[in-house]
Parts: C-alpha cells; sequence; structure tokens
C-alpha cells in the first residue's frame, strides 16, 4: 500500500502526457487504427520530456514536470476539440484516425519494458559512473547539467534520457540507479513497437512486422566472421591493429582477444564473448547506455507520422519532436539536416528550378526552427555552437568538439582504433565491424529514390542521411568524443535494420533462392545481437545498483539525498559515489577519467581543515579507505571541529560478506 502511494503521483504524471500523446496522434495526425495508440504514447513522452526540459531552465524540476505534462494534454485536448476525434469509447461512432483499445500491443509494451528493465537491474555496464551522478543531480533541479566533479563546466551531453530518469526520480520516489533502469527499459521497449507498426505498414504480414523489430533488436557487426579466416591471416589482420580503450584490457591483441571475454565493469554473472561484440555498429539490445533507444525513438514516430499532418498542429509536433531529437541524440539530428539539405539539392535539379515543393519547404522550416532551439536548449549541440562561437581559449564545457581531418580516410571502432581503408587487414576488419546488414543499402537506397520522387521528404533525407558515411571517412572528433564518432554511420545502420525486413520480403516473395540468400543475411547479422542477449537474460537474477555503490550507500541515500546543504561540496575518495548518494557536487576531476593532482593529494593524506580549505564542506568514506589511513590521519578526522552526520554499518554486498561502513561528516567548522 505504501509502494502505490510513493507511485500514484508517477502514475497519474505518466497518464497526463500519454493520454495528450494519443490525443495528438488521433486527431493532428492520418494513422491508421492498429498505430495510434504507440505513436501516441511516443509523442506524449517527446513532447513531455522537450517541454521539462525548456521549463526547468527556470523552475523547479517537479513543477516543471507536472506542469509540461498538464500541457501535452491540454494540447491534446484542444486538437481533439478542434478536429472533433475522440479517444475509444468516448463517442459512440469511429472516426479516421481513431483506434480501438489494443490489449496486444499494451500487454507487449509492458512485458518488454518489464524485460529491459530487469536486464539492465542486472547490468552496469557502459556510462553509468557518469549517468547515476548526472541523473542524481538532475533531479535537485540542475538542468541543463553540470559536470557532477567539477561544477564549473556545463556538463554538454545528449541528456533527454537522463533528465526522463530525473522525473522518474523525483515523480516516483526512486533511486537514481532504478529511475534510470526503468527509463531505459521503456525507451529501448518502444522503438521496437514502432518498427514492428512500420513493418506492418510496408508489408500489411503480422509475421514480417515481428520480424522487422527482431531485426532493429539483435542486427549488429560480425566480427565473430574472422574466426571463420585461417589462423595465418587472423594473425595478420591483428598485427595489423591496435587495440583501444576496454579493448586493450581484455587482451594484448586482436587474436587473443577473439578468443576470451570482453572485459568491463559491470556485466552480469557471464562476461560477453569479445568475438560477439563490435566497436562500430552495436546490437540494439545492448544499448544500456545514457541514449538507450531516445534517439531511434523519436526517429521512428518521425517515420510513422511523416506526410499524415492534417494541419498546422502536425508541423508543430513535428518541430517539437525534431528539437528533442537534438536533446536525446544531436548526431540524428545533424546527419538527418544533411540528408534534407541532399534532398534538396536533388529537387532543385529535378525540376530545374529554384522552387522548392511546398511540403519540402515546410519540412525545412521545422528543421531550421528546431536547429535554432537546439542552439540554446541545453545539451551537445548547445555546448558545440557555443564552444565554435568562444573567441577565447577558454573551455565552457566538458567535451571537446573540435574535429580533424583524416587521411587516407578512416574509419573507427571503439575498439580497434581508427581503421584505414588504405590497408587491407584494417579494410577488412572495419567490415566485419559493420556487419552484413547494410548488404541491403541497394535496396534502400532504390527505396530511397522512390520516395524522393513520390514527395516522401522525410523518408528520402533519411535514406539520404546514409551519405554521411562517406563523411566519417575523412572527419574525426579529437580527445574523448573520439570513440563516439561510429555514431556518424547511426543513419547507414539504422535504415538497414528497419527496411530491411520489408524489402527483402518484397524482393524475395515466391522466390526460394532469393529467400535463402535474405535469411542467411539476416541470421547473419542477427547472430551476435542474438548471443549477446541469451547472456544478459542471467543477469536477471542477480540486481545490482552500480559497480562504486552497495547497499549501504543506499540506506545512506534514502535518508540524505538532497537534503544536505544546496552549494555543499561532498568530498569522496570514489568521485562517482557523493553525487550520486546525495544529489550534491564533488570538485575531484577534469574528466570522469582523470584526477586533479591537488585533489590525489587531499585523498591521499586527509586533513578536514585543507579539505574544507579546498571548498569542501562534507567527507564520505568507506571502511577500505578508513582502514588504509595512518593513525595520526584517523585521529584528524575524528577531531573536535568535525560532526558526525551519519554512518551504516552492514556487509559489503551480497556478493562480499566483509564488514563495512559507511560515513558522512561535516567538516564545515574546520578552519
Amino acid at each position: 500500500m505504501k509502494l502505490l502511494f510513493e507511485l500514484l503521483p508517477l502514475i497519474v504524471w505518466v497518464a497526463l502526457w500519454t493520454a495528450g500523446g494519443w490525443l495528438l496522434a488521433a486527431s493532428v495526425f492520418c494513422l491508421r487504427r492498429n498505430e495510434t495508440a504507440m505513436v501516441g504514447v511516443s509523442i506524449g513522452l517527446g513532447v513531455e520530456v522537450w517541454l521539462a526540459n525548456l521549463l526547468a531552465h527556470r523552475l523547479p524540476i517537479v513543477t516543471a514536470s507536472w506542469l509540461s505534462a498538464g500541457l501535452v494534454l491540454l494540447a491534446g485536448i484542444a486538437a481533439e476539440a478542434r478536429a472533433g476525434v475522440a479517444l475509444p469509447g468516448l463517442r459512440g461512432k469511429e472516426r479516421d484516425g481513431q483506434t480501438r483499445f489494443s490489449w496486444g500491443q499494451w500487454l507487449v509494451l509492458a512485458g518488454l519494458t518489464l524485460l529491459f528493465t530487469l536486464i539492465g537491474r542486472g547490468l552496469g555496464i557502459f556510462d553509468d559512473y557518469q549517468n547515476l551522478p548526472t541523473i542524481s543531480l538532475m533531479a535537485t533541479g540542475d538542468v541543463p547539467p553540470h559536470f557532477a566533479l567539477n561544477p564549473s563546466l556545463n556538463f554538454g551531453y545528449h541528456y533527454f534520457l537522463l533528465l526522463f530518469s530525473a522525473q522518474l526520480m523525483r515523480l516516483g520516489s526512486m533511486f537514481s540507479w532504478t529511475a534510470l533502469d526503468v527509463a531505459r527499459g521503456l525507451l529501448l521497449a518502444l522503438p521496437l513497437m514502432l518498427a514492428g507498426l512500420w513493418g506492418y505498414r510496408l508489408t500489411r504480414n503480422q509475421l514480417a512486422a515481428a520480424l522487422t523489430a527482431a531485426v532493429l533488436a539483435f542486427a549488429g557487426g560480425a566480427r565473430w566472421l574472422l574466426l571463420l579466416l585461417p589462423q595465418p591471416v587472423l594473425a595478420y589482420i591483428s598485427d595489423n591493429i591496435k587495440l583501444i580503450g576496454s579493448a586493450s584490457t581484455s587482451a594484448p591483441s586482436l587474436a587473443a582477444a577473439m578468443l576470451t571475454f570482453w572485459k568491463i565493469d559491470g556485466a552480469g554473472p557471464v562476461p560477453f564473448p569479445f568475438a560477439f561484440y563490435t566497436g562500430i555498429n552495436q546490437p540494439y539490445v545492448m544499448a544500456y547506455t545514457g541514449i538507450a533507444g531516445s534517439g531511434i525513438l523519436i526517429l521512428l514516430v518521425l517515420l510513422l507520422l511523416a506526410g499524415r499532418t492534417r494541419g498546422p498542429a502536425g508541423w508543430l509536433v513535428f518541430f517539437v519532436l525534431m528539437s528533442a531529437l537534438a536533446l536525446a541524440n544531436e548526431i540524428a539530428f545533424l546527419l538527418l539536416a544533411f540528408g534534407s539539405v541532399i534532398v534538396a539539392i536533388a529537387s532543385l535539379i529535378r525540376h530545374r528550378s529554384w522552387k522548392l515543393p511546398r511540403d519540402l519547404l515546410r519540412w525545412f522550416g521545422v528543421l531550421i526552427a528546431s536547429g535554432m532551439v537546439a542552439a540554446v536548449q541545453g545539451g551537445l549541440m548547445t555546448e558545440m555552437i557555443r564552444g565554435w562561437l568562444m573567441v577565447s581559449g577558454g573551455q565552457s564545457g566538458y567535451f571537446d568538439t573540435s574535429l580533424s581531418f583524416v587521411w587516407p580516410p578512416a574509419l573507427v571502432s571503439a575498439h580497434l582504433g581508427s581503421l584505414s581503408v588504405a590497408n587491407p587487414a584494417q579494410l577488412i576488419a572495419a567490415l566485419v565491424e559493420i556487419g552484413p546488414i547494410v548488404l541491403v543499402t541497394p535496396l534502400v537506397l532504390v527505396w530511397g529514390v522512390k520516395s524522393f520522387r513520390l514527395g516522401r521528404w522525410y523518408e528520402a533525407s533519411l535514406i539520404a542521411a546514409s551519405a554521411a558515411a562517406l563523411v566519417a571517412l575523412f572527419i574525426q572528433f579529437k580527445g574523448p568524443l573520439f570513440t563516439a564518432w561510429p555514431r556518424l554511420l547511426g543513419a547507414w545502420f539504422l535504415t538497414g535494420a528497419v527496411y530491411s525486413v520489408p524489402l527483402l520480403w518484397a524482393w524475395a516473395r515466391g522466390r526460394s533462392g532469393r529467400q535463402a540468400a535474405a535469411g542467411v543475411v539476416v541470421l547473419a547479422a542477427c547472430l551476435s545481437g542474438l548471443i549477446l542477449f541469451g547472456i544478459q537474460f542471467l543477469a536477471i537474477q542477480r540486481p545490482v545498483l552500480a559497480t562504486f555503490l552497495t547497499p549501504l550507500d543506499a540506506r545512506i541515500s534514502r535518508e540524505y539525498w538532497n537534503k544536505l546543504d544546496p552549494e555543499a561540496l561532498v568530498f569522496d575518495p570514489v568521485v562517482f559515489r557523493a553525487p550520486t548518494v546525495f544529489g550534491r557536487f564533488t570538485d575531484s576531476s577534469p574528466s570522469w577519467y582523470a584526477r586533479d593532482p591537488g585533489w590525489q593529494s587531499l585523498a591521499a593524506a586527509p586533513d578536514p581543515r585543507a579539505i574544507h580549505a579546498a571548498g569542501f564542506d562534507y567527507m564520505y568514506f568507506d571502511k577500505d579507505y578508513w582502514d588504509n589511513l595512518s593513525a595520526a590521519q584517523q585521529a584528524a578526522l575524528s577531531a573536535s571541529c568535525i560532526r558526525q552526520v551519519a554512518q551504516v554499518d552492514g556487509i559489503h554486498s551480497e556478493q562480499d560478506y566483509s564488514k563495512d561502513f559507511r560515513r558522512l561528516i561535516d567538516i564545515s567548522a574546520c578552519k
């Protein structure tokens, strides 16, 4: 009963923007009956998060969340009143755009959301060290976010998912790690539902619809194909590859890594085989990142809405969703804009006129307006523009967004580094990292030309955006964003995934040879994803908080999250922990991966007076840290100026039954 009472505000909040989005989908777009529900909840989510982001710049996040959800509902009611379209059961007669309530769709969505959430509870992979502190701080009202380990820096990040998680945290009285798991669960499930709807729209076949969703879920690279090569050939390729990042800690060479596991923090009970992951085209089911499926969600809902607007209100929804896309995945936004420019140029050439078709002009108006908003709404695009406009050599944001020209052309793998197309061994490695799903590219390009001729401008732009793969060959990010460069190929991989089944379905219909070839391509593309997904299942039975958190931290967080002085800094030898547990900044690092030398000196020889002089008001530490201090250092942390705020004792974790504690002390009186 207590849990239901705590979740009631969250349930009401979700109901508000879901109903509003559903009404918008039914009233301002011409959708099929089976599409309105899933498209509606996607619209409601996208519009609500975008509005909440803008409102939270000036209002408390809880107020911004309720106000944005209410505005979505009011917009839906106003659109419904204008169009005379109602939700099922509200009026006796169905009209175009209306939908029957499909229990099947909602049950599948709920089941997928639960499944991805449970898997996420058992995995702490990828960027939880940055996601959880940022969510915790955003839930206190730090929107747009600052860098958790150095509050003087803006943390320009695609934080759509993190803001949604922060809203769940506040309205559902959740821990940040629970909110992130739930948010990722929904944002991984919804795009699969939309992909299925898209597959059905093109084929009118339920099996093809399910296969379209499955290919999106599992298609990825095929590094395992290297295992089919003769050993001398694999050794030759390996000698031309220098492993980077987590791959370099997994094995000394590519050949050795192919026979072992991928060493990454936060994996489940069984580690992932290195041969079945990739540094360029990762399977969708592995998207337990700070983006998850947020960018794909918006791209797919736009795909289902394109060409089906009923008036200016539909274009307004397009504008909001495009602005939200810039907040969810700025690279996807820029790729789509790039593809739209290609389409516009092709239209001018085709018609031999400077006049563009009316709908294409409207689409460009949406792009320009959303680009202007993206420049100021927060996120990585805002920081990129701010960085480009800075005339001084200073840095106000966390990321270095400067670019470098590359010759000879190369592709970047997050595991295998820069792979030159002029080097045969590296080119082979790049091709298997990309995977066989791109073999459908000719069919996709033919469909793109057809879409262009029929005036389906969004589809044509999305497919044209695949041409950005050529740009990725010549330009790369510098600094920490270097391994993020494969995302520039995202449009290529996405179009391959969502169009492959419908187009192969038509191409192979009635021809057994083509059906066999299509089956081989799809199976080869999905094999890695299926194996990785099977390994993920084992993580359901061993939930974790994060690699740097234990249940003791959860007990402290339950009592003291957002309770310390708002401007307080917390000193913690585990730098990601205090911002997550308390929702308060620390000041330890220029990046997530490096520590400030002055901070390191304080951590090695803690003196509460020196630590307070450095700007910290509290210290938070565990038994391991305490036991490694000298008797004099322990005495200094027990001086008369110290006030112990809280301490919890217990075992370290369910896997480690050693004694442990967490202690929070106030050092503000140590002068």
